[in-house]
């Protein structure tokens, strides 16, 4: 475990000496993310125009799950985008071959090793943005709803880390899946809204098929205080076995690439 600490600070270490040669862009970046943030919160506010809440959920509470949004959707670019996004080119142009030989684990170097420290203020953004919210609301979180909170935070990153790995995952047999983390991007954007504003078949989709609400309205209730601790269970549980599957999937397409390629 420490080697591979070791390990993720060199990579970043060089990742951020590196993006911060063009420092103009991270503050163009910066600029830019602060105006969607804004712009999303003004959208989200016509909802509210002629009624106070909708669905059980108030303006400032819709801003959690918005915030929770941020947070999550500034992970997979912040990490999971300039990483697993590259699993075409290294099946197609062989350079997985580079990776494998590496005396490290592979799942760890095609997931982790590199860095887009220019998302990086995207969690910073969202987590203020949650602040405010609360603020507005006069909550304080419990310290148990905050570890919660925590523990749901964590558990909605794997979810979306596993989502992303199995997906890219089918590189080995497809070869060419350069938008496949456009489409899980397409596929989050519904969790900008809570699951209660979709209806029917939709809101179940969210839910069970494709899990969005355990990425962000489920950690934005457990902050409010307003969560079933059921749902908290699954969540964690849900986590772990999609993780394991993404794994477990990932070893059996070494096995094909490795068998192809000999």
């Amino acid at each position: 475990m420490h080697a591979y600490l070791r390990l993720l600070t060199i990579f970043y270490r060089n990742a951020i000496i590196n993006e911060l040669e063009y420092r103009l862009n991270l503050w163009s970046r910066l600029l830019l993310s602060l105006f969607w943030l804004g712009w999303s919160a003004v959208g989200v506010s016509v909802f509210y125009v002629h009624v106070d809440r909708i669905a059980g959920w108030s303006y400032y509470e819709l801003l959690v799950v918005l915030g929770m949004f941020v947070i999550t959707n500034g992970f997979r670019q912040l990490v999971l985008e300039p990483n697993l996004s590259q699993m075409t080119e290294y099946v197609r142009m062989g350079t997985l071959d580079y990776i494998l030989t590496k005396p490290v684990n592979s799942q760890f170097m095609v997931s982790l090793r590199n860095l887009n420290i220019f998302s990086l203020n995207e969690p910073l953004l969202g987590a203020g943005l949650i602040g405010y919210s609360l603020w507005h609301l006069r909550h304080l979180p419990s310290p148990a709803a905050f570890a919660l909170f925590g523990l749901l935070t964590i558990a909605a990153l794997l979810v979306l880390y596993s989502l992303n790995l199995l997906l890219q995952t089918l590189t080995f047999w497809l070869v060419n899946l350069e938008n496949a983390d456009a489409l899980v991007g397409s596929v989050v954007e519904a969790g900008r809204l809570p699951v209660a504003f979709y209806g029917g078949w939709v809101r179940w989709a969210l839910t069970a098929f494709i899990p969005v609400a355990f990425v962000t309205t489920f950690p934005a209730e457990a902050l409010l205080g307003r969560l079933d601790g059921r749902i908290a269970v699954v969540a964690v549980v849900l986590a772990a076995l999609l993780l394991l599957a993404a794994t477990t999937f990932w070893n059996v397409a070494l096995r094909s690439y490795t068998s192809a390629s000999s």
